[in-house]
């Protein structure tokens, strides 16, 4: 290993090496900020968490250029989907027929063409411990300092940096870094969070207890072609050699990658004087073999198959949302911010949406010669956040019961959840509706915006729809007179989505040409190019730059909710900041009180 530096200055320290701080720490890079990502662990986990990415999340990936090596390391589970319950694993899926797949419940076959007029993504199932290598080897590839078996033993702030004290535990040295913001990422239990005295609304106290029981197990042949996502067990036990009453077995069986690699997640009872310790391997291995019950399969031994466990974690399925998010220089992110169960498949995924979020921003702050002017933004970081946050924690423990595992109460609330927020589409991060946040708010007239909606399933039911705070519409494009050299699909189109990711983008309608010079003279004002960019298209222009849509000329206006001549001011993360419906006296006064309002608060 090398030498690690005694006193170093970074412009950003991201605490935490799993799946949000490396996203964090791909994100900054992406904007051309520079990081430290410290772990305190060797490597990334082995225990399987989360196990799936919405489409929302993988938007952010597409922005990076690492989806098709996520699809690779996931590829095993692309054919999961579909929950049961069940005495055991057996008897679950032996009744299902192998050339009938269980049905998916997150992509829908009947609803597949809708979503992709969506999204030029899709959500899919991948456990976190095999997404982790890919984002640590992508940072690693793109220059970033990631330093694991290395700890936070504290850290402070002024009103000018922050300073941790960080122990490498192979070396035992202790050294100090400094740096201009820190991104707390470092799990439910973070310590950074704790130091800061910030405390968590909700209580664990009647959450349900499990043990995450890692194993392997030759499973791939017995499901292949019926994979099913989550079995439920429950299980009334086996007679014990001492005659006392069987302890029930309940707990949720899970793929990693319909192979040979398991999860039980088994729930136990401290009310009942259940301790995790209670549970060695060897008990463990016991359960595991009951719960899949494969000794009455005809294709096994009387013994059943070979189990082998790997690891036991315990864990509470609790509802937790830290009160803040941030602390001056410090910002939580993630299971730091707010812990839930993972069976509506929000937490990591809130945790990414949370630091794509807050990227953005802190590369217009380190990026201007004048952060000051710009440190209104930070303080938006919080407020589009924490809503969205709250709303995911809540669904996913809608859908837990009093043990610990999945519950689907079939109500209108639940459904109308899944359907908007779980169905792995844009994903609770779709929409940051409130006051006083990064976006400039519109007046809909009289009718309140009916004329300017989008009668389409993505408009009426999913909200993408142009308004301001929502994320920005997705039409497919074709470059105007050449070949599009950063093409995103085989046939040459590119999602406006495409357009998205670095500097803030002004996407005008056929006719407002006029809007480009109008961005030109925004820019020149507030900064030099370097530090602030604002691109513009003319979508159905025919400028040498711009672009048009590939089947109706007037997709991306009617999409957008703007006329020929109107425009939508889209943050580097992709939300529409500002909307005008068409080209009106005192454009530029408007387009620049717009930009201030958005950057300085003002």
């Amino acid at each position: 290993m090398a030498s690690t530096p005694r006193s170093t200055h970074i412009p950003v320290l991201v605490v935490g090496g799993g799946v949000v701080g490396l996203s964090a720490s791909l994100f900054l890079n992406h904007h051309g900020i520079r990081t430290i990502l410290i772990e305190k662990h060797a490597g990334t986990s082995i225990h399987p968490r989360s196990r799936g990415v919405n489409t929302r999340t993988m938007e952010l990936y597409r922005e990076l250029g690492i989806t098709t090596a996520i699809k690779e390391a996931g590829k095993s589970m692309s054919p999961t989907g579909g929950m049961k319950s069940a005495p055991t694993f057996y008897s679950a899926i032996s009744p299902i027929p192998r050339s009938a797949p269980g049905k998916r419940t997150f992509r829908p076959s009947a609803f597949k063409s809708t979503l992709s007029t969506m999204s030029p993504e899709e959500g899919l199932f991948i456990s976190l411990e095999l997404l982790e290598p890919v984002l640590l080897d992508t940072a690693r590839e793109r220059g970033v300092d990631a330093r694991f078996s290395t700890e936070c033993l504290n850290i402070t702030q002024d009103g000018e940096k922050v300073t941790a004290q960080l122990k490498n535990r192979e070396t035992g040295e202790e050294y100090e870094i400094t740096a201009g913001y820190c991104i707390a990422a470092d799990g439910a239990s973070s310590p950074i969070r704790e130091q800061l005295g910030i405390k968590r609304n909700g209580q664990d106290a009647n959450a349900g207890h499990l043990l995450n029981i890692l194993f392997n197990a030759d499973l791939g042949p017995f499901v292949r072609g019926r994979e099913l996502s989550i079995v439920t067990i429950h299980h009334p036990g086996k007679p014990t050699k001492s005659g006392e009453a069987p302890r029930p077995i309940d707990g949720g069986m899970t793929t990693i990658n319909n192979g040979e690699r398991w999860v039980f997640h088994l729930c136990y009872d401290p009310a009942k004087g259940d301790k995790p310790e209670d549970f060695p391997k060897e008990r463990c291995e016991e359960i595991v073999k009951t719960a899949l019950g494969m000794d009455a399969s005809p294709e096994k031994s009387e013994r059943g198959v070979k189990v082998e466990i790997i690891s036991v974690l315990p864990w509470q399925a609790s509802v937790r949302v830290a009160k803040r998010m941030q602390e001056d220089r410090i910002f939580l992110a993630g299971d730091s911010a707010h812990q839930m169960p993972p069976y509506a498949g929000q937490g990591a995924n809130s945790g990414m949406a949370d630091v794509h979020n807050l990227a953005w921003k802190l590369a217009v702050v380190l990026n201007s010669k004048s952060p000051s002017q710009f440190s209104h933004l930070l303080k938006t970081y919080e407020a589009e956040r924490l809503p969205v946050d709250i709303y995911a924690a809540e669904v996913s423990g809608a859908s837990t019961d009093e043990k610990g595992l999945l519950y689907l109460k079939l109500d209108l609330r639940t459904v109308g959840s899944l359907t908007r927020r779980a169905f792995l589409v844009p994903g609770v991060s779709v929409t940051y509706e409130g006051k006083g946040v990064g976006i400039v708010p519109e007046d809909p007239g009289l009718l309140w915006g009916m004329s300017w909606k989008t009668w389409t399933f993505a408009g009426m039911v999913m909200g993408l729809d142009g308004r301001p705070g929502r994320r920005a519409p997705h039409v497919w494009l074709e470059k105007y007179g050449k070949q599009d050299p950063d093409k995103k699909d085989d046939n040459g189109r590119v999602s406006t989505l495409d357009l998205f990711g670095r500097s803030f983008v002004l996407l005008a309608g056929s006719a407002g040409s006029a809007w480009v010079k109008a961005a030109e003279n925004i820019v020149s004002y507030h900064s030099p190019p370097s530090t602030l960019q604002i691109k513009t298209y003319v979508v159905g222009g025919k400028g040498a730059d711009d672009y048009a849509p590939v089947d109706n000329k007037t997709a991306f206006e009617t999409a957008a909710g703007i006329s020929s001549t109107g425009a939508l001011l889209v943050r580097p993360d992709g939300f529409v900041a500002w909307r005008v419906r068409r080209l009106q006296s005192g454009y530029k006064e408007r387009l620049e009180d717009a930009f201030n309002m958005l950057l300085c608060g003002r």
